[in-house]
């Protein structure tokens, strides 16, 4: 073969492989741009999240200040020794319950009783003489000097007994009133003097609930005003506010406050940790359950709700009491569409599919059965929860 012939063959093969390579190459840019129709399709057809939501309505809610205080005896006296001697009998223990007049202790009377006659007598003397100096006066055998002087004697020998008796009288302390005896720390034969405790009393009924009000808050309470005291076991009272600080602690810039409640029965002891709860006035508010609330990317504390074209938004909330399962909160709309289950799987801004609950007498969504198409995906492919509101 030639060379001409060679080269001839050459050319053709080259030529066709160059043709042939071209059609592989676009087949390739067909199935990539295929490819990448398809990933899009699926892209547009990924379903949405899907929330449940009720129509949350503002009511009028009486708004409650919440402060936490202690009881405290109304009244509350510590009785000492009026004179010295020793303790011959002791007329109460400690923790029973007396009534005003009841014998607390006795004290020794030592010569007490003596000096009382002793006074006696002298007063007898004294008015025997001042009723002979007024007889010789009239006589004109006393002048009007004497007959005063014999008066002054009398009265002197009055006080003198009055003295006397009440030092007797000091050797016996009684209740001055009804109360519990707290504190007795004297004993038999303990030797007082002037001013030493004997016992401390307590009125028990009624029983204050004493509370320190923040200087913001103190205009909203009125004497007379009712309240509900919650005591640390559990129990609740009914009470009245019966006095309010005009002058605040110069520590804590807050004022005391006094709620009054019955204790007949005395089972209320004094020092018990106390919640108050006050009403201080009415406020538009919704009642909804404390599984609703979430915090957003700032750590604002409220509540996600449906507005326009199904878009999620995040709502900020006032707290305004409550109890566990419901509670009150302020700031919202009068009317919108709150999310109760999948509001911790969606965000701000994110399209969802909505099923709208109806809702019982008390607000509480009626969920419907686990067939309802009430569950999706969520932006992280998560699958919504069944939560539900309760």
């Amino acid at each position: 073969m030639n060379a001409s012939r060679l080269i001839a063959i050459l050319l053709v093969v080259g030529t066709v492989i160059w043709i042939g390579s071209s059609y592989m190459t676009g087949d390739d840019a067909t199935d990539q741009t295929a490819a990448n129709d398809t990933a899009s399709e699926s892209e547009t057809a990924k379903p949405l999240a899907s929330v449940r939501t009720i129509t949350s309505k503002a009511v009028d809610h009486v708004d409650h200040l919440r402060i936490t205080g202690r009881t405290e005896a109304v009244i509350s006296v510590e009785i000492r020794a009026e004179t010295e001697a020793r303790v011959v009998e002791i007329g109460a223990i400690k923790g029973q319950a007396i009534q005003k007049g009841d014998l607390i202790a006795r004290l020794d009377i030592g010569d007490r009783q003596a000096r009382v006659a002793k006074a006696r007598a002298l007063v007898a003397q004294r008015e025997l003489e001042h009723s002979a100096a007024e007889s010789l006066a009239q006589k004109n055998y006393r002048s009007k000097t004497g007959v005063a002087q014999a008066l002054a004697l009398l009265e002197e020998a009055r006080a003198d007994l009055t003295i006397a008796r009440t030092e007797l009288g000091n050797t016996e302390i009684r209740a001055p009133f009804d109360g519990i005896v707290e504190e007795r720390p004297a004993e038999i034969g303990d030797l007082l003097s002037i001013g030493d405790p004997l016992a401390t009393l307590i009125q028990g009924d009624p029983m204050l609930v004493v509370a320190h009000v923040p200087e913001h808050s103190i205009r909203a309470i009125d004497l007379g005003q009712l309240a509900t005291v919650t005591l640390f076991d559990g129990s609740t009272h009914d009470g009245i506010v019966r006095y309010t600080a005009r002058v605040s602690d110069n520590d804590t810039r807050t004022f005391r406050v006094e709620v009054e409640m019955e204790n007949a029965d005395l089972r209320i002891p004094d020092g018990m940790t106390a919640q108050l709860e006050i009403p201080v006035g009415t406020k538009r508010a919704h009642q909804v359950t404390s599984s609703v609330l979430t915090l957003n990317d700032e750590g604002e504390l409220g509540v996600r709700a449906i507005v326009d074209d199904n878009k999620v938004d995040f709502l900020p909330v006032e707290l305004q009491g409550g109890s566990r399962d419901r509670i009150w909160i302020g700031g919202l709309p009068e009317e919108f569409e709150l999310i109760v289950v999948g509001h911790d799987w969606v965000k701000e801004g994110a399209t969802v599919n909505v099923v709208h609950l109806e809702t019982d007498k008390d607000g509480l969504p009626i969920m419907q059965d686990e067939n309802s198409p009430v569950s999706g995906a969520g932006e992280n492919g998560q699958t919504l929860s069944e939560n539900t509101a309760h």
